[in-house]
């Protein structure tokens, strides 16, 4: 499995937003799966369920790549934030073929 870690000062939002999912319910270990990962977000967030707002991203549990179903846990997140934790989960995952499972970890002073 593998393990990517977010900076718990940098992603607060994010990491707050995985806690409450889970807790909610939703997987701890994702598993990744990227055909039909952009028709799955496009579903889920379509903007008369999830309007957008200005400097804040719909952050998804589990991610589009990373479920088989469109349905997910939403949360708005600073956008900022958001794309900076997507970045450093896509390329930490980036070299791993579908199948492979992964879970999201924190550093850093609370």
């Amino acid at each position: 499995m593998v393990t990517v870690t977010l900076d718990r000062r940098r992603h607060r939002a994010v990491l707050a937003h995985i806690r409450r999912a889970i807790r909610a319910g939703w997987p701890r270990v994702l598993t990744v799966n990227r055909p039909g990962a952009d028709e799955r977000r496009d579903q889920l967030l379509d903007d008369a369920r999830y309007p957008t707002r200005p400097g804040m991203d719909r952050d998804e549990w589990p991610m589009a790549f990373a479920r088989t179903s469109w349905r997910a846990h939403v949360a708005y997140v600073p956008a900022r934030e958001n794309r900076s934790a997507g970045a450093i989960i896509s390329n930490r995952l980036r070299p791993y073929c579908d199948g492979t499972r992964f879970r999201i970890a924190s550093r850093g002073h609370r």
